[in-house]
């Protein structure tokens, strides 16, 4: 039995993943000890002003602090740090991410888009419910970008990081053009590879799959998220809160990141969408674990 840890620094939240591995005859079982899901929006500050600001900065801190006790406290035996989007924009980011290593002991990486793809593609292959002989065009949709990966018997053949994220929507400072090279971008590559499926991985598509009345692998179609969102239109982010059961910063991006993902699956022509509830934590887990069986070996 090992245990892992792994923090996703996002745009609009941060995460805190704790994990116990097991080794079975049967193979190999992951099982979350516990999640922490913090509502700490780097990318309004950076998206906006281009850093990071003081208040922001102490909670970081904080969260590494944080990370170090619960670490403690769970026993954990390795870990991943990553940021992504908004730290990526952010004029101090670096520095942060300095200040906090010598703080506190916790490294945190900076990593591109790409980088991010394919960890979120392992951690959906580990799932076991991704067939390798079929090609599905991967959406994650994040505060500040948009990854779209089109993978093909297994293989990442095409990828695109777009500016195009839920908080980067919400603030309204999304580039002129964007949508239209995002649409062209996903038509050409749609015609080229033939996808069967969409991913959606994120926390939006994570919440409208369960407003859907989705469980257990069930297939999510575009017509239910379009119906969906014309039904969310209606309510205000916080009747979204009082009825919905939708955390405050879900609630006032859930309508960008939907439309994000539908606008998407209409451009490639696909009706159902995979919503494999995992992400980038997730991903940054499977790979520890994969990293040490490989050193042992």
């Amino acid at each position: 039995m090992q245990r892992y840890a792994a923090i996703d620094i996002g745009s609009n939240a941060i995460r805190m993943l704790f994990v116990e591995v097991y080794e079975r005859p049967e193979g190999v079982s992951f099982k979350k000890l516990s999640l922490v899901r913090l509502p700490i929006r780097l990318g309004a500050d950076a998206f906006v002003d281009g850093r990071i600001s003081e208040k922001k900065r102490q909670q970081v801190i904080q969260m590494a602090h944080s990370f170090n006790y619960l670490s403690n406290i769970f026993e954990v035996q390795n870990y991943r740090a990553t940021a992504t989007s908004a730290m990526r924009d952010s004029e101090n980011g670096p520095e942060l991410i300095n200040e906090i290593l010598e703080k506190t002991g916790v490294n945190i990486e900076i990593i591109a888009g790409e980088e991010e793809a394919q960890i979120l593609h392992e951690a959906i292959l580990s799932t076991g419910k991704i067939q390798d002989d079929e090609s599905y065009m991967l959406i994650d949709v994040g505060g500040g970008s948009t990854e779209i990966n089109f993978f093909v018997k297994g293989e990442r053949v095409a990828w695109k990081s777009f500016n195009l994220g839920t908080v980067r929507l919400k603030e309204g400072i999304q580039k002129e053009g964007s949508w239209e090279k995002f649409d062209a971008w996903i038509q050409k590559k749609v015609k080229k590879y033939n996808p069967h499926y969409a991913v959606g991985t994120g926390g939006n598509i994570n919440k409208l799959y369960k407003l859907c009345g989705h469980s257990d692998w069930e297939n999510l179609t575009a017509d239910e998220i379009e119906v969906k969102l014309e039904y969310l239109s209606g309510f205000s982010a916080e009747q979204m809160v009082d009825t919905m059961d939708i955390k405050p910063d879900r609630a006032d991006v859930i309508l960008h990141g939907g439309a994000i993902y539908l606008r998407a699956m209409r451009q490639g022509g696909i009706e159902e969408m995979i919503v494999p509830k995992v992400g980038l934590a997730d991903g940054l887990i499977r790979s520890l674990y994969m990293a040490d069986v490989k050193e042992l070996a």
